[in-house]
């Protein structure tokens, strides 16, 4: 398999890249950048670290995408300091643009992972500036549901490797928790209201206490992991059901736009899209980031104008 990572200089696409070559997921990675001294220098560290493990990692250009099955791309502007991921939009449109053209062009049956953010209306980006099948398109949204995790973990005391848990809707303040997804040792979990409140106030204050540490990096290591984990499931076919933000035509009686859901993913990228039965708490507040997401496909829709 080639996997081919665009924005690989930064925090999330280096990290990746590091992660891939060392779990020997890929025989080939290349690193492309616009950075082209950080790039080379993480290309080259890589190459050595993973020398025994018969993974070719080099850094490249955009026709290096050539023969690519996975693209992904972590390539963002400098975003500051932001209060909400949806401040990025403007900006990295014209960049989601720009490489949706190269993979059109060098690699159009690649599965593509969007991990820019705000991942869900730049996935529905790449969608509508690439002209992709649905299919081929994943956000990457499944930090949200690792720390939804670790917070059920925390309230009740336990691994948070036992906990299952599933965030959908917006990758970003108004996600919805699917408390009725909660497993621990695979056996449902009752929350009282409260408890309810108590996590769900945690959410807002992530990428507050990130951007307050003023480094310019992001989840890099958690991305890693998670990217890993859904580039395996491609590899081996396997159907496993992830959190992925997805083009949705008609999935939840929605369309027209990117949002997390679960899905099966295979090696052609979305095999399935599920519809699970959500509680009414659940489905209210998904109608807040359902309106959120559509008024963002919008913004992505005026300027293809």
């Amino acid at each position: 398999m080639k996997v081919s990572i665009v924005g690989a200089g930064g925090a999330v696409g280096s990290a990746v890249a590091f992660y891939l070559a060392a779990s020997g997921l890929a025989e080939e990675i290349v690193m492309i950048d616009v950075r082209l001294n950080f790039v080379k220098q993480h290309a080259m560290d890589i190459s050595t670290a993973v020398s025994s493990l018969d993974v070719r990692v080099r850094d490249g250009n955009y026709e290096d995408l050539v023969g690519s099955d996975i693209v992904i791309n972590a390539a963002g502007v400098p975003q500051g300091l932001i209060a909400d991921r949806m401040e990025l939009l403007p900006r990295n449109i014209p960049l989601v643009r720009d490489i949706a053209v190269q993979i059109r062009r060098y690699c159009p049956s690649a599965v593509i992972i969007t991990a820019t953010n705000p991942v869900d209306p730049l996935n529905y980006a790449m969608w509508r500036m690439g002209g992709f099948d649905r299919r081929q398109l994943i956000g990457y949204s499944i930090n949200d549901s690792f720390r939804f995790r670790e917070l059920v973990a925390r309230a009740r005391g336990v691994p948070a490797s036992r906990v299952q848990a599933t965030v959908i809707g917006e990758h970003g303040s108004s996600q919805v928790l699917l408390f009725s997804s909660v497993r621990i040792d695979g056996r449902p979990v009752q929350f009282t209201e409260n408890e309810k409140m108590e996590i769900r106030a945690v959410v807002p204050t992530i990428l507050k206490h990130y951007e307050e540490l003023q480094t310019g990096r992001t989840a890099g290591w958690t991305s890693a992991v998670g990217m890993a984990a859904i580039t395996r499931a491609i590899l081996q076919n396997s159907g496993e059901i992830f959190p992925c933000s997805a083009i949705l035509n008609g999935e939840y009686g929605l369309r027209g736009f990117s949002m997390s859901v679960p899905a099966a993913l295979g090696r052609n990228g979305m095999q399935e899209i599920l519809e699970w039965e959500l509680a009414p708490d659940e489905q209210e507040r998904l109608k807040s980031t359902i309106d959120l997401l559509k008024d963002a496909a919008r913004v992505v829709d005026e300027s293809l104008q």
